[in-house]
């Protein structure tokens, strides 16, 4: 049987055909199974990480810990954020600036362009969120930002040396916050957290020295007279609303004791009443924590076990319960020092005109100047957040009774 010519173009056309079906056949399975290889390369990893975060419950718990952090804190500042830029008015970017002085007209052309260099300054241009964006990224330490150190103002513009920083929380607005306008909040804050650092330290530590004694004491005579004196002085001290005790606290010391009414340049007379101060509104939250928890330990049935045993009531007290109280009381320690720096020292700062923390949150809010005022709280958040997580990670190192697996 022979093949006319059109047969076997025929045929050649259908080779072709079956040749292009099974080079797109071995091309779909390479590309198979490069995915498949791509796919079981992550599931491996995958697999690697669970495994590593299985064998290190502790590191798990953290880095979840500072993840779930992150995202609370980030939707926090986003909310209080978009509350302070709809009431910060145009006038608070100009803030500072004489218009007379510079011969702009409040409406022109050239006032708008003063506006808008100043609102790129503090990096408020565009809508709310994308003002929104610019600071999340500023505030992220992992994103290198371009600012304006020692801003000045020529005409309209602005102009100043330009550096990279790693972690920015803003700038000034006006200088009734405390600052000079126009330079970063986080070099104002480096100076005065120090001071508040070495007044909210010490008091902790000495609140901790005289409150944790006071409290097992109290503990050991539950219900008599000295249970009754310590417990219900640190209730009234307590009860007492903290602007008055501290004001009564600053009028004594003046009137009765003689001391300087300011901290600065002032002698150890003077600088222990403010310690005094923080020290009164927190050391009775310690005293009743510590007798509560000794208590929980007292009526726990390990305790009477152990006495039933033979055991002395001293070496029951101090080798058991004493020990499994100290364990709470050290998981509250970081909490209460935050609480204090950023919290109960305000009062005193004021008073004693301590150049602490306290007059950028107090100045911030009664000026309007949005970037101080967020970056307080950013910085406060953060530590509390992180003080909780160092809090929970130091009980479970301590207690064995913890156990952060599943």
């Amino acid at each position: 049987m022979k093949l006319d010519q059109q047969d076997l173009i025929n045929v050649d056309k259908v080779d072709k055909i079956f040749e292009e079906i099974e080079l797109n056949d071995n091309e779909t399975d390479l590309k198979k199974s490069k995915f498949d290889k791509l796919k079981f390369f992550f599931k491996k990893r995958g697999n690697n990480l669970k495994e590593f975060m299985g064998k290190s419950p502790l590191f798990s718990y953290a880095l979840k810990r500072i993840i779930y952090a992150f995202i609370t804190l980030y939707i926090a500042i986003s909310i209080i954020f978009i509350m302070l830029s709809v009431v910060t008015t145009d006038s608070a970017y100009l803030s500072g600036v004489n218009l007379e002085k510079l011969n702009i007209e409040y409406g022109s052309e050239q006032y708008h362009r003063l506006l808008d260099n100043k609102k790129r300054l503090y990096g408020a241009y565009g809508s709310v969120f994308q003002q929104l964006f610019i600071y999340l990224r500023n505030v992220t330490p992992f994103i290198p930002k371009e600012i304006i150190k020692n801003p000045s103002l020529v005409g309209t513009e602005i102009v100043g040396e330009k550096t990279t920083v790693w972690f920015y929380l803003g700038a000034f607005m006006n200088s009734a916050s405390g600052g000079v306008p126009g330079t970063p909040v986080l070099d104002a804050f480096s100076k005065s957290i120090p001071i508040s650092f070495s007044v909210g330290a010490i008091a902790v530590v000495l609140s901790y020295i005289i409150g944790v004694p006071l409290g097992i004491l109290a503990a050991k005579y539950k219900d008599k007279s000295t249970d009754s004196a310590i417990n219900g002085t640190s209730l009234i001290i307590t009860a007492i609303p903290s602007l008055v005790l501290i004001s009564l606290l600053y009028k004594m010391s003046i009137y009765v004791f003689g001391a300087n009414g300011t901290y600065a340049d002032s002698n150890f007379s003077t600088k222990i009443w403010p310690v005094l101060g923080v020290m009164l509104l927190i050391m009775p939250y310690i005293i009743v924590n510590t007798r509560r928890y000794v208590i929980d330990e007292m009526t726990s049935d390990y305790t009477k076990f152990a006495i039933s045993k033979g055991l002395s009531s001293r070496y029951v007290f101090y080798v058991h319960i004493f020990r499994n109280a100290s364990i709470r009381l050290v998981k509250t320690m970081p909490e209460i020092f935050v609480i204090t720096l950023f919290g109960s020292s305000i009062l005193v700062e004021r008073h004693w005109s301590i150049d602490g923390m306290s007059k950028f949150i107090l100045n911030g809010v009664s000026n309007k100047d949005t970037y101080v005022v967020l970056g307080y709280i950013f910085i406060s958040a953060s530590a509390g957040v992180f003080s909780s997580l160092t809090g929970d990670l130091l009980l479970a190192v301590m207690d064995p009774r913890i156990k952060l697996t599943k």
